[in-house]
């Protein structure tokens, strides 16, 4: 390789490492076409393209780089990277070996096999390649990082907090570090230190994006009255349903109040009127607002604790109007009624550090097994796909005597009155559980291993919503023992 050669892959690798990844494509790209041969050029493009999320042209690269030369380590270390993101990972693990048999002193190898066994929930076989690494290099942050998500997914709270402080203390920079013990402190109730390191959502590699930083952020809740202060919705529905009571609080600074919020909820959440200016969309100059804040930063501003929680159920109520309508669509009998909710859908739950959605979801067939509980009618609650698709393909079959009310729901106001027509509602963790636990009814929330730090560790009850009880998988991906747990107190529930 020659010095100009070098000093291009060196400026493409600086772009590469700044993010700006249009710059550093274009110089590979220009590279390439003087030498075609140079692997490393391939590599980096390779590396590019991941960056993008674009993981079947960046397998195709990584594999020309190894075709140019197969004893690179390194290069086989990528290409497992890249296999783990296409969920290919059996193959992932056999790069990965690969990757530490020609580079055996190359700690990033050993550290990526940890996470795809993490990703097979091999955390205890995950440890042992953390360790490896760590062996090698005893400052590797992300490694320690890595270990301690490990620990949390086994339980080891303590341990992962220990491995936490390690990644913060050899890089007191290093956002997901702060962004894991947040997660992790939040969810054993430590909320004075969560509130605080769960703003490193705005920092860690996300797709969440601050909004209006033209706009002085509100830091502390003294001399706002009359201050005009934008309030806005950061993340899911359910996220928003959950936090909104916070206006109320806010509103008692005598502040004036924006609350920029999803088209989807400005029906449901039109009680919050008296308190603020709701709106979905705003046309503004950065002179018209003295503060502005995103939602889930109050409680952090509000110095929240878990006696403090403002839990006054409801703080939503029903268009009684749509509620009698809807009536019309419950069977009269003498059964219990109950809504029903396996599925949230597909969506990446960046908010809360997990790409996997599909965790927090049941099979239909599975969760029909409620069926079999005398002296109830069941109600499904469920839209968006593919669940709604799913019901209709398999209702005959699975589950005929469910009432299927996805045609009655139109928006969220359409939902909030039909669960006051009902008697319980069962869910997984979705925005109508925060819907039905802001209603103050009686809401079972189905929750998956890796559970939300909303729903706290160890716990049946939510100081969120004292409706709630929450039925806890004990095993990542077992449905099957939560939703005997359920049966049984259905049972004992419909001969009450």
């Amino acid at each position: 390789m020659n010095q100009d050669n070098s000093f291009i892959l060196q400026n493409a690798l600086k772009c590469i490492n700044e993010r700006d990844l249009a710059k550093a494509e274009e110089l590979l790209s220009q590279e390439l076409e003087s030498h075609p041969g140079n692997p490393d050029i391939w590599r980096f493009l390779s590396v590019v393209a991941a960056f993008k999320s674009d993981y079947v042209s960046a397998l195709k690269l990584i594999n020309e780089a190894i075709n140019l030369n197969p004893k690179n380590g390194v290069a086989y270390s990528n290409k497992g990277n890249i296999l783990k993101e296409l969920g290919r990972f059996e193959e992932a693990l056999i790069s990965f070996d690969e990757a530490i048999r020609l580079a055996p002193s190359y700690p990033e190898g050993y550290n990526n096999k940890g996470n795809t066994l993490q990703d097979l929930h091999l955390y205890e076989e995950s440890l042992i390649w953390y360790d490896k690494a760590l062996t090698l290099n005893p400052e590797y942050v992300e490694a320690y990082c890595n270990k301690g998500n490990a620990l949390e997914w086994l339980r080891r709270h303590q341990e992962a907090m220990i491995n936490f402080d390690k990644a913060t203390a050899l890089d007191p920079q290093h956002v997901n570090a702060y962004w894991q013990k947040g997660l992790s402190q939040l969810a054993n109730g430590n909320f004075e230190l969560g509130w605080q390191n769960y703003e490193a959502r705005w920092t860690k590699p996300n797709p969440l994006h601050f909004q209006h930083p033209e706009i002085p952020r509100l830091e502390e809740l003294t001399n706002l009255a009359a201050k005009k202060i934008l309030i806005w919705a950061e993340q899911g529905l359910g996220d928003t349903i959950q936090f909104c009571r916070y206006i109320k609080l806010l509103s008692q600074t005598d502040a004036k109040i924006t609350f920029l919020i999803p088209e989807q909820l400005l029906s449901l959440l039109s009680p919050l009127h008296q308190y603020c200016d709701l709106r979905s969309s705003l046309t503004y100059q950065a002179q018209d607002f003295d503060f502005q804040s995103p939602l889930l930063s109050l409680p952090l501003l509000f110095g929240t604790t878990l006696k403090s929680i403002p839990n006054e159920i409801p703080y939503l109520n029903i268009n009684a109007e749509k509620k009698n309508r809807l009536e019309a669509a419950i069977v009269t009998s003498p059964n219990i009624k109950v809504g029903i909710i396996w599925s949230g859908g597909f969506r990446l739950l960046y908010s809360d550090g997990y790409l996997a959605g599909h965790r927090r979801n049941i099979e239909l067939d599975q969760i029909a097994s409620l069926k079999e509980v005398p002296g109830v009618d069941f109600y499904s609650l469920q839209k968006g796909e593919p669940a709604e698709s799913e019901l209709l393909i398999k209702k005959d079959a699975v589950w005929p005597n469910i009432i299927n009310c996805a045609h009655l729901l139109n928006d969220f106001t359409d939902t909030a009155a039909l669960i006051e027509s009902l008697d319980l509602i069962i869910s997984v963790d979705t925005s109508t559980a925060h819907l039905a636990g802001a209603l103050g009814k009686p809401i079972w929330i189905l929750n998956r291993y890796d559970s939300c730090w909303r729903w706290l560790r160890g716990r049946s009850e939510s100081p969120w919503y004292p409706t709630a009880t929450i039925y806890q998988q004990d095993l990542p991906g077992e449905w099957g023992e939560v939703i005997e747990r359920v049966k049984v107190d259905l049972i004992l529930l419909a001969k009450a």
